[in-house]
């Protein structure tokens, strides 16, 4: 099992109004790269990034600029999209970028790709909400017809090219890992035509084994022997009480938005709908605990689900009120997950 660490892009409340500072866009970057740099120090596998777009509370919206600047100031992780949305970007272009990624990191990019849930985001760049799973159909063809061949034409619905020579090709060969980022059945059913597949919110191990088993059963009779299985788990270390405390809104405001759209509608005392939802996520895949705790979790997951991979998340938006972490305890709980992943 190898371990990620997600030095994510929020740095903002929800849909904040206005425009954010420059400085703290540029400090927020800084901040950014000096996590990924100490989780590679203290011994994470893999930095994972997002993609994410017309939201102000996210400081770093541009997935490729990021992975471009992992690539330069890692040495040895893997880097991730988790996942980049090609349904909204030109194919060929998006084939050239990710390329000059993997050979940048000489190899080290895994291309995680998703449909996209967020209609807004299609709406930011012009393109349709409808038909989208068929478009990104088409552009993942595109981009793979790219890599693999020295010329490549292409006659789709919304995608046409005539005798294209992309070089350089990645510097792996035939082409980065790519991972689909899938929670409804027909995006599983899609991450079975590559090589992996990525879910966040992941349900308790005991939920979760009977799918992770049923979709590896399904890559091994497609003949994918090295089909990755990639998750997430999110929290924080330290006493348990005082986190919940400190940290809990922030988790309810993170699930409100991706569930329902909306947010916990008071930052300033836990609702008994509010802590029955806590107590939801903090028996699956949120952890405010100490160092034993978090062995104790991340070491039932290897036990009974196995997954491949495990990407660590500690930062989101801020909640409309109350506490936030600072720069400084976000590096030192890295550098604590460091001493955790050692010990699993």
């Amino acid at each position: 099992m190898k371990f990620a660490y997600m030095p994510d892009t929020h740095f903002g409340v929800y849909d904040q109004p206005g425009v954010p500072a420059s400085r703290d866009v540029a400090d927020a970057m800084d901040q950014c790269l000096e996590e990924a740099e100490l989780a590679e120090q203290v011994g994470f596998d893999g930095i994972w990034i997002p993609e994410r777009h017309s939201r102000s509370e996210t400081y770093w919206p541009s997935a490729i600029t990021y992975l471009m600047a992992l690539a330069a100031r890692t040495k040895r992780v893997k880097i991730a999209s988790t996942v980049m949305m090609p349904t909204f970007h030109h194919p060929v272009h998006l084939a050239e970028q990710l390329a000059a990624v993997d050979n940048l990191s000489r190899g080290r990019l895994i291309f995680g790709t998703g449909v996209g849930y967020h209609e807004d985001y299609f709406r930011h760049f012009g393109v349709p909400f409808e038909k989208r799973g068929r478009r990104f159909e088409e552009a993942m063809e595109v981009i793979e017809g790219c890599w693999t061949h020295e010329e490549f034409s292409y006659a789709g619905e919304f995608f046409q090219y005539d005798r294209v020579r992309m070089t350089p090709k990645p510097f792996q060969r035939p082409r980065p890992p790519v991972w689909i980022g899938a929670f409804e059945p027909k995006p599983l059913q899609r991450a079975l035509d590559w090589d992996g597949w990525v879910t966040w919110f992941t349900p308790k191990p005991e939920e979760y084994r009977p799918l992770v088993e049923e979709m590896r059963e399904k890559a091994d009779r497609r003949g994918r022997k090295d089909w990755t299985v990639a998750m997430a788990l999110e929290g924080w270390i330290g006493d348990t009480e005082e986190l919940r405390a400190k940290h809990a809104y922030r988790w309810i405001n993170e699930v409100n938005f991706y569930g329902s759209r909306g947010l916990a509608s008071d930052v300033k005392e836990l609702s008994e709908l509010d802590r029955e939802l806590l107590g939801s996520m903090e028996s699956s895949f949120l952890c405010l605990g100490h160092r034993e705790q978090w062995i104790e979790r991340l070491s039932r997951y290897r036990d009974i689900v196995n997954p491949d991979w495990v990407c660590l998340h500690i930062r989101t938006p801020r909640a409309p009120e109350g506490y936030y972490p600072s720069k400084a305890e976000c590096l030192e709980v890295i550098e604590q997950f460091g001493e955790i992943i050692d010990a699993v």
